[in-house]
């Protein structure tokens, strides 16, 4: 494995609901492991949508809301002692991950019962602290809106890639997310994408330049993208001469070189 970096690259890919965060961090994850000999990890941090395992056609068994159910189940019947179930956390953790040959991809999972996200969403903060530094390039595709900058999941991120549609509250929902960022993460580099760009979005593009935004690349709308989604197919498939991929796979270049 060709060491890329004394830390892991850690990119998160935020944006409101249905622009196609899940899908461009599955063509992401496509470019790197198919361009560069990198590890990659793969966290899908949406528990409402957890598409992305579908989309790269690579299923764990257990989740983190699985092992911190198990964890909790463990304390209470005293089947071990609290300092045991503490030292084993990382093992646990790393049971759950599903391998392939390309990457590795771990999900934050739905919960078992009614609440909130908050005790995975600490416990997944924990776990990029403890399990990235065996890896060269985490992807993180995060749930929709601003919970997971606001709950500081993604604190320490390098890169923070905000999704858009061309729509006007895409928009406004990349500024939101921009203004949570820059009060509860760290990172270093941030930009917007217009993802399933078709027709004429000069004002979309006007917007964004008006905010200051970095502009980092257009993807356009994907007939290949929509075939395998009629057929039921993971976007992993799909083929490399697909314009949205092309597109994806010089932002990438960009990004690690």
């Amino acid at each position: 494995m060709t060491q890329y970096r004394d830390h892991p690259l850690v990119i998160a890919v935020l944006g409101k609901g249905g622009v196609g965060k899940s899908i461009l961090t599955t063509l992401m994850a496509k470019s790197i492991f198919l361009e560069y000999n990198l590890k990659l990890l793969l966290i899908d941090a949406d528990p409402t949508h957890p598409h992305l395992s579908k989309m790269v056609k690579l299923k764990p068994e257990r989740s983190l809301e699985k092992v911190r159910a198990d964890l909790i189940n463990s304390i209470l019947s005293k089947e071990e002692s609290t300092e045991s179930i503490v030292e084993n956390v990382d093992f646990n953790v790393y049971n759950a991950m599903v391998e392939s040959k390309e990457f590795s991809l771990f999900s934050i999972g739905q919960p078992e019962g009614p609440g909130c996200f908050c005790p995975s969403n600490a416990i997944l903060r924990k776990v990029l602290e403890s399990i990235s530094k065996d890896f060269d390039v985490i992807l993180i595709d995060c749930e929709a809106g601003l919970e997971i900058v606001n709950r500081l999941v993604i604190e320490s991120v390098d890169i923070i890639l905000i999704v858009t549609d061309i729509s006007i509250r895409g928009v406004d929902t990349a500024a939101s997310i921009r203004s949570s960022a820059d009060k509860f993460t760290k990172y270093k580099r941030m930009g917007i994408i217009i993802n399933k760009v078709k027709g004429n979005i000069s004002s979309i593009i006007e917007k964004i330049q008006a905010l200051n935004f970095n502009l980092l690349g257009l993807i356009p709308e994907d007939e290949n993208i929509i075939e395998l989604d009629l057929q039921g197919k993971p976007i992993i498939e799909l083929p490399l001469d697909s314009k949205s991929y092309l597109k994806v796979k010089k932002l990438v270049t960009e990004l690690l070189n």
